[in-house]
Order: C-alpha cells, then sequence, then structure tokens
C-alpha cells in the first residue's frame, strides 16, 4: 500500500538533503593516486532506521517503518513520513559539527552542546521557507543528523522538534 503522504516525505527527504549540503564532501582532500585512507568509526554498524522504536517514533506523530535514503552515498539515512512532523535520520562517518559548521551555507547554525557532546541546529540558506530544521550532534567520530519537516505550516518550531528527537537518540549514540 502507498501512503498518501509518501510524496510528503519524498519533499521532506529532498529538503533534509539541502538542509545539510556539503554531506558527501569529504573531510580530507583527495590526493589522485591514493587510496582512501580507512576510517572505522563508532557509526559503522549504525542502521539510521533504526535509531527509535517504532513506539518512540509513534509517540512523535510518525508513521514507521522508516524507508532508506540514499541519496547521499556519504550519508545514509531513513525517512518517516508523519503528521505533524516528517522526520528524516542521517549519519555521516566523514564529518563533524565543527566541519558542518565551517560551511558557509547556512542560514542558521546555532552551536549548542547535548549531554556534553558538540551540536548545533540548522537551517540551510536554500530551504528557510521549507519549515525544515536539522540537530546534529558528534557521535562515534562523525556526526548523528535528526531532521524535522512540518508537514503543512501550523507554526510548530521544528528545531525545537528536531532537538527533542536528537535528545531521545543522543544516549543511544557512541561517544
Amino acid at each position: 500500500m502507498i501512503r498518501p503522504n509518501r510524496i510528503a516525505g519524498a519533499v521532506l527527504a529532498i529538503g533534509a538533503l539541502l538542509a545539510v549540503p556539503g554531506c558527501a564532501v569529504r573531510a580530507q582532500p583527495e590526493v589522485p593516486g591514493a587510496a582512501a585512507p580507512a576510517r572505522e568509526t563508532g557509526l559503522e554498524s549504525t542502521d539510521p532506521c533504526a535509531l527509535l522504536t517504532e513506539d518512540e517514533l509513534a509517540a512523535r506523530g510518525a508513521w514507521p517503518p522508516g524507508y532508506p535514503n540514499r541519496n547521499v552515498p556519504a550519508e545514509p539515512g531513513c525517512d518517516y513520513d508523519g503528521d505533524p512532523f516528517g522526520y528524516s535520520f542521517f549519519k555521516n562517518q566523514e564529518m563533524t559539527v565543527e566541519s558542518y559548521g565551517a560551511q558557509g551555507n547556512w542560514a542558521k547554525f546555532d552551536r549548542r552542546e547535548l549531554n556534553g557532546r558538540a551540536a548545533a541546529n540548522a537551517i540551510n540558506a536554500s530551504s528557510t521557507g521549507g519549515r525544515i530544521c536539522s540537530t546534529m550532534f558528534d557521535a562515534g567520530g562523525g556526526v548523528i543528523i535528526v531532521t524535522a519537516g512540518e508537514l503543512n505550516d501550523e507554526g510548530r518550531d521544528e528545531c525545537a522538534e528536531s532537538w527533542q528527537v536528537a535528545e531521545l537518540v543522543e544516549p543511544k549514540m557512541p561517544r
């Protein structure tokens, strides 16, 4: 069965990619002819579709199960339709909150701390009208990104929502 909000979910997924551009940027410059260094982190086995339980997701209005988002190879993710918010979860083993913050494409990049970890709420300059906000925090040598998008503009705070969901995910992630 195809969900009526599948299109809305696809829009959220595209918006999430716009909200966190440069996702596939390598943390180290490529050297022609050199092999990429192997870098294992604590996020290697992390499944973005398993960051929260179905009960935790349903309590926030999401409709499990999620569906994989493989639009950016360096940043596998998982999208959930929902009401009033749709959600996307991503991991990136090559970036950190610091390296994302160094990019010049943010309309908002509020550095914060989440349980002793570097964190930020971020809105990309190209998606300011999209009612999409991402909360990211350092984990396992990389970064976890939680994106919330309000599907119908009802004046809710998508940055507060993504932060609250990140607070649920954070204790489950490696340092």
